[in-house]
């Protein structure tokens, strides 16, 4: 949120004998805490602070006191507007929202901060979309060099509004086709304002090896912070990947490479439909995507090359949200199940899908295995993620990923 907000006078508040886990890796120790003008004031000796009268007094006996979680990459997009008390992120914990940029047409990045800052139950933050910078800052018919300058500068004025970072990702255009060139400057433009830049990876086993390690050379380049959002290994993976992916995290870490990641603590995860595209076929603006699926010729090969690919299972990969409203009913269904229903095949089914809800379709499947997620979730560098939209039951991480974070997999399984 912007420092300069406009806020009502918080009330001074004493959390009273309570377990302290105060962030700074210490062990949790008893105490009281006050609040004052919306910060921590005090944190006091357990049973020393004495009522005053004017002080809102909230009992902490057998509960813990913690640093809200901060959801670097979170998922809930328009959210802050159709939910702005944000209670899908504060039951869970979660007190700060990273978001892809949540932007009105031709609003600024300090226009949209002003209207977050009108009331929201969470502090926001906002990441520029790789393609943003690409459009405000094109020059047509320019030199290479003069486009890199202007988009530069671009996201320079962004970041100066109020904007922590950059976000891009294989499933959304530019991401998938940018050019190294473009890439490098628009690292560096971030890394010199501080912010960070998330990226996506795609789950193809025998790709994101690759993706991961460009993007950790991309950082090592150009001195960005690097987080990998959603990090996982899809349905190709192999024994012994996962050693190799994590030596790759190590490796770049002990070299100085300020990284972090995150993964959702589910087998499935979050996406686009039309993630399961061929990359060829997803590259571009949206509507040279659909024109693809109704070209003959396009969808022919479209269709040869997802029934070649054995690690799609259509019984797996689930509607969990849709942009059109008249498709509401397919959330919550498999594209398998859908097609029973249609009397077809599961790519057609999916074509169809696509094609009618203009590419909005997200989804859930399931990929990986349970050890391999287990190992990402442990390792040094990772966050936790997973807050979603409030509208999609279908999202197992909506209301439950940080609660299955801390009891699965710290308390449960350690």
């Amino acid at each position: 949120m912007r420092i300069d907000a406009v806020r009502p006078v918080p009330v001074r508040t004493a959390i009273t004998r309570t377990l302290v886990v105060d962030g700074t890796g210490g062990a949790p120790y008893p105490g009281d805490v006050l609040l004052a003008g919306g910060l921590i004031a005090a944190i006091l000796p357990e049973g020393s602070f004495v009522d005053d009268g004017a002080t809102l007094v909230i009992d902490g006996s057998g509960m813990v006191t913690c640093p809200g979680f901060i959801d670097l990459h979170a998922r809930s997009g328009t959210a802050l507007s159709a939910d702005p008390e944000r209670l899908a992120a504060l039951t869970q914990g979660v007190t700060t929202e990273v978001q892809g940029q949540d932007l009105h047409s031709r609003e600024t990045v300090a226009q949209c901060l002003d209207r977050l800052d009108r009331g929201r139950g969470t502090n926001v933050g906002i990441l520029l979309q790789q393609g943003d910078p690409r459009a405000t800052g094109s020059v047509e018919g320019a030199p290479m060099a003069e486009r890199l300058v202007a988009q530069a500068k671009a996201l320079a004025g962004a970041m100066k509004q109020g904007a922590v970072g950059l976000c891009s990702g294989p499933e959304h255009a530019p991401g998938a086709y940018a050019t190294p060139a473009e890439l490098e400057a628009l690292g560096a433009a971030v890394a010199a304002h501080g912010g960070y830049w998330s990226r996506v990876h795609d789950p193809s086993g025998d790709t994101v090896l690759d993706s991961v390690a460009r993007s950790i050379g991309l950082a090592a380049k150009t001195g960005v912070c690097l987080h990998l959002a959603h990090l996982r290994l899809g349905a190709g993976e192999e024994p012994g990947m996962v050693a190799e992916l994590l030596a790759m995290l190590d490796s770049a870490m002990d070299a100085g490479v300020d990284l972090s990641c995150d993964s959702h603590p589910y087998l499935e995860s979050p996406g686009l439909l039309s993630s399961l595209l061929p990359q060829w076929a997803r590259d571009g603006p949206a509507a040279e995507v659909l024109d693809r699926l109704n070209d003959a010729d396009a969808l022919a090969r479209i269709r040869a090359e997802l029934e070649a690919d054995v690690g799609i299972d259509w019984n797996t990969v689930r509607v969990c949200a849709v942009g059109s409203g008249h498709l509401e009913m397919l959330v919550g269904q498999d594209i398998a199940r859908i097609a029973a229903i249609q009397s077809t095949d599961a790519l057609t089914a999916f074509v169809r899908i696509l094609a009618a809800d203009s590419l909005a379709t997200e989804i859930l499947r399931r990929t990986g295995t349970e050890e391999n997620l287990r190992a990402i979730m442990g390792h040094r560098s990772h966050t936790g993620a997973g807050v979603g939209f409030p509208d999609a039951a279908a999202h197992p991480g909506t209301w439950g990923a940080f609660p299955r974070l801390l009891g699965r997999y710290v308390r449960e399984t350690g």
